[in-house]
């Protein structure tokens, strides 16, 4: 789907019938951050408290990856007509929606006894969840001037990862001093009072997002650019994706940290990935600005990301002393953040008239990554009894994705 550049403009009367609810900034205060934060906490609730639900159940290593999992999934796969939705209800209707939809959701996994019951909650869970990048940033598009845009795309996925860093923590506290139902519970409920001001938003604003979509021409897919750039947000997010669906689970099966501990650690892996991001996104911003092309200020950061992070991260789990293998793991995802910012620069510089394309399709193969190889690496884990196999897959991916990046070809212009 594409997004026009400049936002329609908004007659006087609808201006005055959404009253407040057509400030940008408030909509970004009101909106879109809280919805970003709680999204990045409940993400990864399942994470975090997946070693005391696979203690309470009695499951494997490999079944209580496939619960973990069937969030990644249904979210990778719905974010395709995502798009389609989000044109068709309006970016602030199908925010509202699916805020209501994943707090159902998470309800529901709070009643949930079995396995099988889990499985479909997450799976629930992440089809609710799967229009809210594309819903934030098609409001992002219609809200701001293109003077702010990038500026403000940053304080999103900054939130995004802060979500993260607290999430962790949080609900290993709520998990510890209450259980994991009410866990679950507390966010539902959580979710169903944002669904009230999302609901205020969709209603009271003017929404042009029907316009805009219906407005928008019809252009070829730049194929080239999903296999060197989308495939390497593939490849990377298979290497992150350790972070993201096992290292709680590594954490407490090979060392036997106590939760308290995983959960800090968990939280210390996710705030290295923001400070990462934002002084890769500084320091290419800066290697522009001395003179250096978008391919050269853009491009070898994210190979040095890709490549260095999967070198830490394989030594790491090749490392039997927790001393050891903490700070490796950290390393690695400092490298992984510096990549992730090098690719999203690729998907907004290089992808020409078909950027909005290519980033809903990079998107879908970054959270397909994320499902499918970490339960790869956890099931040849449950088949072969160590990490050997899976250290493979990882330096596979690292050194596919580093071969892809550096296919990237030069800047397109619309």
């Amino acid at each position: 789907m594409h997004i026009s550049e400049a936002p329609l403009p908004v007659r006087r009367g609808m201006v005055q019938a959404g009253r407040h609810w057509n400030n940008p900034w408030l909509v970004l205060g009101l909106v879109l951050l809280p919805a970003t934060f709680l999204m990045a906490i409940d993400k990864q609730a399942m994470v975090v408290m997946a070693p005391r639900i696979q203690s309470s159940l009695g499951c494997s290593l490999g079944q209580i990856s496939n619960i973990i999992s069937a969030y990644s999934f249904t979210y990778a796969l719905c974010q395709l007509p995502a798009g389609w939705v989000c044109g068709r209800l309006g970016a602030a209707r199908t925010y509202a929606l699916a805020c209501l939809f994943w707090s159902f959701a998470l309800l529901a996994t709070a009643f949930a006894s079995t396995i099988w019951e889990l499985v479909l909650c997450r799976a629930l869970l992440g089809m609710g969840q799967a229009p809210d990048w594309t819903a934030a940033l098609m409001t992002v598009q219609q809200r701001f001037r293109t003077t702010h845009r990038s500026s403000v795309i940053a304080i999103l996925l900054a939130v995004l990862s802060l979500g993260a860093v607290v999430g962790a923590p949080l609900s290993v506290f709520l998990m510890t001093s209450l259980s994991w139902q009410l866990c679950f519970a507390i966010y539902g409920i959580t979710g169903v009072l944002l669904f009230g001001i999302l609901l205020a938003y969709a209603l009271k604003a003017e929404d042009p997002s029907i316009q805009q979509q219906l407005a928008a021409p019809v252009e070829p897919f730049a194929l080239s650019r999903l296999y060197t750039i989308g495939g390497a947000y593939f490849c990377l997010m298979g290497v992150e994706g350790f972070f993201l669906a096992l290292f709680p689970l590594y954490l407490r099966n090979m060392f036997h940290l106590n939760m308290s501990h995983v959960g800090w650690y968990v939280s210390a892996s996710y705030l290295v990935i923001l400070l990462s991001k934002l002084l890769g996104g500084f320091a290419s911003d800066q290697l522009l600005r001395a003179g250096l092309s978008q391919w050269s200020a853009r491009v070898p950061l994210g190979i040095a990301g890709l490549g260095g992070g999967t070198a830490f991260l394989a030594v790491a789990l090749m490392t039997s002393r927790s001393a050891a293998m903490l700070p490796l793991a950290l390393v690695a995802a400092a490298f992984l953040g510096l990549g992730q910012i090098s690719i999203w620069a690729c998907v907004q510089e290089f992808g020409g008239s078909s950027t909005a394309r290519l980033s809903s399709w990079t998107q879908f193969l970054g959270n397909l990554s994320v499902a499918v190889v970490p339960l790869a690496m956890s099931w040849s884990v449950t088949i072969l009894g160590n990490w050997r196999m899976a250290d493979g897959f990882l330096i596979f991916l690292g050194l596919a994705g580093i071969g892809a990046l550096a296919c990237v070809r030069a800047p397109i212009r619309a």
